[in-house]
């Protein structure tokens, strides 16, 4: 009779209750495991791009500080006088373009001025007349520029005796 228990129908059926418990438990540590390396994979991946973004931070803020430099130094470079010629020279050449396609009637005006421009500024440069921009200088720096002008010309000056002062 000690066989006969083995193979006695509640046996039988809690043989039936266990195999799939033990397989389901089974189961379920294979699918910790799992998550367990999944959730050290993620983390780790999770620890690396937290890294590589703070990274990319730093380069950002350093690129924004490099790029808010340059922004002043450029606007120090605008400031420069002829710079700002440059740039008074650009603006008239844009109007002048924008004017010669859409005013009618301004084109041979326009050129005609700038041709009589050429010719002052040409007549300028052989010595047949004084230089405007030198005369607006004067006008515009004051006494400064007077004073830096006249200051050659005293040091070349010749003494009474025919000795040049040096």
């Amino acid at each position: 009779m000690t066989t006969d228990w083995l193979t006695h129908p509640f046996a039988l059926g809690v043989y039936a209750g266990l195999i799939p418990a033990l397989i389901f438990r089974v189961q379920l540590s294979l699918a910790r495991r799992d998550i367990a390396t999944a959730e050290r994979s993620l983390l780790a991946q999770v620890k690396t791009l937290t890294d590589a973004f703070r990274n990319l931070q730093e380069e950002v803020q350093g690129a924004n500080t490099e790029k808010e430099n340059l922004r002043i130094q450029v606007q120090g470079l605008l400031q420069s006088p002829e710079r700002q010629k440059l740039r008074h020279l650009e603006v008239l050449n844009r109007a002048e373009q924008r004017l010669t396609v859409t005013a009618p009637g301004f084109a041979p005006a326009w050129q005609t001025a700038k041709n009589e421009a050429t010719l002052e500024l040409e007549e300028e440069e052989r010595g047949k007349s004084a230089p405007r921009q030198v005369l607006h200088h004067l006008v515009n720096t004051g006494t400064a520029l007077l004073d830096r002008l006249k200051a050659p010309q005293t040091e070349n000056k010749e003494s009474p005796s025919g000795v040049s002062e040096k």
